[in-house]
C-alpha cells in the first residue's frame, strides 16, 4: 500500500476555489467575470506537506480542483461488484417534481436520465434524452429524442411521456419546479420522438432546467398507478433500479440491465447510507463500511488519516445561507434583514465551522462565477455599529426574539450556534429547532412556522433558476411570497437575454437588488469535498457540486 505523510493545514482562505471557479467559467480576473463560459477546467494541485517517504501515521491523499488526468489513470471499467455511498442528506423524497432539498439530487441521478446532461467543467448543456435541440424562433424549443429507451417497468420513453413529465412538473399542486417553467406556454408532440415547447417570453434558462428535476423523466404508468405515493415507488429510464429506501437509513438500486448506453453501468448494485453525523462518517470510512462519502465534512479532512482513500476538494455553486421569512416581523423590514447580514463575521465563521475550506460568501453566486457581479463580493463587510444603527433604526434597539430552524446533522447545528451567537451581538436572541430536512424545508417555507431558516443553497443548472426560486414572490424559496421592488423586472430581463454578456449584466442587477433589499443572510460559499477509496474510480466533480456516482466502478470486482 501506498504510504504518505500526513496532510497538514490546507490554505486558510481557499483561493484556489475562487480562482478554479473563474477558471472553469471563464474569468481569470474581474474584468472577465461577465465572459461567457471557457471550454477547459482550471489546473489542478495536490496539497500534501513533508516529504513522500513512508510516515508514522498513514494519511489520506488530497487533491484541491481534481485532475483532468483521473479518467485515463482509473484504467478501463470494471463490471461487476458493489458500493457503498455514505450521505448525509436523506432524499425529501424520491419524486423529482415535489423535492424540497437540493440535496435529493445524488440520490435521484441514478435512477433518472435527464432530457438534457451539462459539462461538469462549464455546465454548458449537453445530449441527453433528448439528442439534440433546435430554436426556430425565440419562443420555441424543439426537441429530439433518444429512440429505443424504455423506463424500468417497460413503459416506452417517447415524446407523449415527455409531454406528460412537462406537464406534471408544470401543474402538480405540489411542484416545486412549477415555477421554473412559467416561461412554457404549452408542450405539445409533434412526432413519434419530437417534442415542441411553446414558450410565452424568449427564454435562456430553459434547456438548462431540463437538466435538473424538470427534465428527469418518471414512468407516466408508474405515476398513473402510484399516484401521490409515486415518491416511495420511483421508476425513470436511468441506470439503475430501484430496490428499496429504508427513509433515514438507506436507500438501495440495482443495475438496470436494459439500460441504453451500452456496457454501462458497471456497478451491480448502490447503496447509499444515510449519515448526519459527520463523525460517524468518518469511523465508516476508517472501518471500509463505506467506499465513498459525499459532502465530506471540512472538519475531518486533515483528520481521516486512512491510506489509501483520496480526497478530492472542487469548487462548486453551493452557498450556506440563511432564509428569511418576510411574511411577519422582524424580517418583514429589509433594516433587519441588513443588519443581519452585517452581524455575521464570516472569516470568523469560516475558519470555525469550515476550517478555512470555505469563503466568505456575501451573494448567492461564488467569486468568478458569471452570473455573479465582481463588485459585490465584500458588501456585508463585518459591521457591528451599521447592523445595531439598523436594528435600532427599525424600532428594535431594545432587541427581539426569533425561532430559527435548520435539519439535523452536526455541520449544521455548529453552524446554528455561531449565527445564534452573532446576531445575539446586535440584539437578535434565536432559539433554535432542528428537523428532518424535508420537515424543516415544508416547515418553514410553507407553514412559515420559524422566522430564519439556516441551510444551504446547492445551485443550479442555470442561474435563472436560483434566482426565481429565491426572489421571484412565486419562487418556492420565497417565504412569505414577498415582491421585493424592481426584482420582477430584473427576473425577467436576465432570463430573457440572449447574448451571455447582456445575461451577465442583467444578473448583476439582480443581485444588486437582492442586497439591496436584504433579501437572503448569505454565510459562505463552500467548495465540494468527495472522500473515496482508491479501488473506486470513475469518479467525474462538477461545477454544480452534486457527483453523479452512477458510473463509478471497483478496479476489481
Amino acid at each position: 500500500m501506498r504510504k504518505r505523510s500526513p496532510v497538514r493545514t490546507l490554505p486558510a482562505a481557499l483561493v484556489a476555489l475562487a480562482l478554479a471557479v473563474a477558471s472553469a467559467c471563464g474569468g481569470d480576473d474581474d474584468d472577465d467575470a461577465d465572459s461567457d463560459v471557457a471550454d477547459t477546467p482550471g489546473a489542478t494541485s495536490a496539497v500534501t506537506s513533508g516529504d513522500t517517504g513512508d510516515s508514522a501515521a498513514p494519511a489520506s491523499t488530497v487533491s484541491e480542483e481534481g485532475d483532468d488526468g483521473d479518467a485515463a489513470d482509473d484504467g478501463e471499467p470494471v463490471a461487476g461488484g458493489e458500493i457503498v455511498v455514505l450521505y448525509g442528506a436523506d432524499p425529501s423524497t424520491l419524486d423529482p417534481v415535489p423535492g424540497n432539498s437540493g440535496g435529493d439530487h445524488m440520490s435521484l441521478y441514478p435512477m433518472y436520465d435527464r432530457l438534457v446532461n451539462f459539462d461538469p467543467d462549464t455546465l454548458e448543456p449537453l445530449p441527453g434524452l433528448a439528442t439534440e435541440w433546435d430554436q426556430p424562433d425565440p419562443q420555441t424549443l424543439v426537441l429530439t429524442l433518444r429512440e429505443g429507451v424504455t423506463f424500468h417497468d417497460g413503459t416506452p420513453f417517447d415524446a407523449e411521456a415527455v409531454v406528460y413529465n412537462l406537464e406534471r412538473a408544470r401543474t402538480l399542486d405540489r411542484s416545486t419546479v412549477a415555477g421554473d417553467l412559467t416561461m412554457i406556454e404549452s408542450v405539445e408532440a409533434t412526432g413519434p420522438h419530437e417534442v415542441t415547447i411553446h414558450m410565452n417570453r424568449p427564454d435562456a434558462s430553459l434547456l438548462l432546467m431540463l437538466a435538473d428535476r424538470a427534465g428527469m423523466m418518471v414512468s407516466p404508468t408508474a405515476v398513473e398507478e402510484h399516484g401521490d405515493e409515486f415518491g416511495l415507488h420511483p421508476v425513470g429510464t436511468g441506470p439503475f433500479r430501484f430496490v428499496e429506501w429504508r427513509q433515514g437509513d438507506r436507500l438501495v438500486l440495482e443495475k438496470n440491465p436494459d439500460y441504453w448506453q451500452e456496457g454501462k453501468p458497471y456497478l451491480d448494485r448502490i447503496t447509499f447510507r444515510y449519515i448526519t453525523d459527520v463523525q460517524t462518517v468518518t469511523n465508516a470510512l476508517r472501518t471500509r463500511d463505506g467506499d465513498v462519502a459525499l459532502r465530506f465534512a471540512a472538519s475531518e479532512v486533515e483528520t481521516l488519516g486512512v491510506d489509501d482513500v483520496r480526497i478530492e476538494i472542487h469548487p462548486s455553486l453551493y452557498t450556506i445561507l440563511c432564509f428569511y421569512n418576510f411574511s411577519r416581523p422582524p424580517f418583514d423590514d429589509a433594516r433587519v434583514r441588513r443588519a443581519a447580514a452585517f452581524a455575521i463575521d464570516r472569516e470568523a465563521m469560516n475558519e470555525g465551522l469550515a476550517y478555512g475550506l470555505s469563503e466568505p460568501a456575501h451573494q448567492v453566486f461564488p467569486p468568478g462565477y458569471w452570473a455573479a457581479d465582481p463588485g459585490l463580493h465584500d458588501t456585508f463587510a463585518h459591521d457591528l455599529e451599521q447592523a445595531r444603527a439598523l436594528m435600532a433604526e427599525a424600532g428594535y434597539e431594545d432587541g427581539v426574539s426569533i425561532r430559527g430552524v435548520t435539519y439535523t446533522g452536526t455541520q449544521q447545528t455548529r453552524m446554528m450556534e455561531i449565527v445564534q451567537a452573532q446576531l445575539g451581538e446586535i440584539g437578535i436572541d434565536m432559539s433554535i429547532e432542528s428537523l428532518e430536512v424535508g420537515s424543516a424545508t415544508s416547515r418553514f417555507f410553507e407553514d412559515l412556522a420559524y422566522e430564519l431558516y439556516c441551510a444551504a443553497w446547492t445551485g443550479r443548472p442555470d442561474p435563472s433558476q436560483t434566482a426565481n426560486s429565491m426572489f421571484s414572490p412565486d419562487g418556492f424559496y420565497n417565504a412569505g411570497g414577498y415582491e421585493s421592488p424592481g426584482m420582477v423586472e430584473a427576473l425577467d430581463r436576465a432570463g430573457s437575454e440572449l447574448d451571455p454578456e447582456a445575461r451577465a449584466e442583467a444578473f448583476h442587477e439582480v443581485m444588486r437588488l437582492s442586497q439591496e433589499d436584504g433579501l437572503y443572510l448569505p454565510l459562505l460559499h463552500q467548495p465540494d469535498i468527495t472522500a473515496f477509496y482508491d479501488d473506486i474510480a470513475g469518479f467525474t466533480p462538477n461545477l454544480y457540486g452534486k457527483v453523479d456516482v452512477s458510473f463509478m466502478w471497483r478496479t476489481s470486482s
